[in-house]
């Protein structure tokens, strides 16, 4: 009988665990669906901002601003987007592998590599490894907004400008969908600008004012600004949809874990009762 009470214990157990990860699979559907709307909703702005953005300076040959700073490569930093909480899947997993990958590229080239870590995945992660971690923030992922965009790409326009480092670029989790989310590492600064071809049309009908010079350096933080946010947004909708999939997975299993426990509950009691019925029957038998 006491096989049947661990049994029976296990069964209440992965049942309490089933409505958990039910539970937070119903949250991070509903995160889900707004995270995945905003995303949406900020890539064509970004996508024409930068279109705006190029089509503006093609062809400018005497552009000058330290945004555009180009020089040979010795130090560099990555911003890491990562989350906050676990249970997503391979989400992390993926992004930290994509990364530590980059980092060792850029070290067999020569190249001194920091790390800004955002969330407390990027931090854990920074530390088991033994990375400089020049900056760290929590909870980037969870309110996501311009003004987060706008004072990330402050200190990592300080950073750059300064000359501490002469390259910046960005990790995160480029969203897909809900099953499909891909570990994305990009230039951030300097500021990558398309070069003019033959084919490319230079005629602009916009007018700017008070002049192109003048509003070189807000229009790229401008651009630099639209990008973040929304490589926030994309970070945001793949830890909801990573997590939602990973919970349902997770709720699926613990059916089946419950469907063998309870056929073996069973088998454990009809074996029990059978036992005991054998031992009545000796006795009876005995007795005569």
């Amino acid at each position: 009988m006491a096989n049947l009470k661990d049994i029976k214990r296990r069964i209440g157990s992965v049942k309490s665990t089933q409505k958990i990860t039910n539970a937070m699979k119903l949250v991070s559907a509903a995160k889900f669906a707004r995270a995945s709307h905003a995303v949406d909703a900020a890539r064509p702005y970004a996508k024409a901002l930068d279109h705006m953005v190029e089509k503006l300076l093609m062809g400018q040959s005497d552009l000058n601003s330290p945004l555009l700073r180009q020089g040979e490569e010795k130090r560099s930093l990555v911003l890491v987007l990562a989350t906050d909480r676990g249970l997503c899947g391979g989400l992390n997993a993926n992004l930290f592998k994509a990364v530590s990958g980059f980092l060792k590229e850029k070290t067999q080239a020569g190249v001194a590599v920091d790390v800004y870590a955002c969330g407390r995945r990027a931090i854990s992660f920074a530390r088991k490894t033994n990375l400089t971690i020049v900056g760290r923030e929590e909870k980037v992922l969870e309110k996501v907004n311009v003004e987060v965009a706008r004072r990330l790409v402050r200190e990592m326009e300080k950073l750059f400008t300064s000359g501490a480092y002469d390259r910046i670029y960005i990790a995160y989790p480029f969203y897909k969908s809900a099953l499909d989310q891909a570990p994305t590492i990009d230039q951030l600064l300097p500021v990558r600008m398309k070069r003019a071809t033959e084919g490319d049309n230079l005629r602009t009908y916009a007018i700017v004012e008070p002049g192109l010079d003048q509003l070189l350096d807000k229009l790229l933080e401008r651009k630099i600004v639209s990008y973040l946010l929304a490589a926030l947004l994309s970070g945001t909708a793949s830890e909801h949809g990573a997590r939602m999939t990973a919970m349902d997975s997770a709720t699926n299993n613990a059916k089946e874990v419950i469907r063998k426990l309870t056929l073996q509950y069973n088998r454990a009691r009809q074996a029990a009762i059978t036992k005991e019925l054998i031992e009545i029957i000796s006795g009876a038998e005995a007795l005569h």
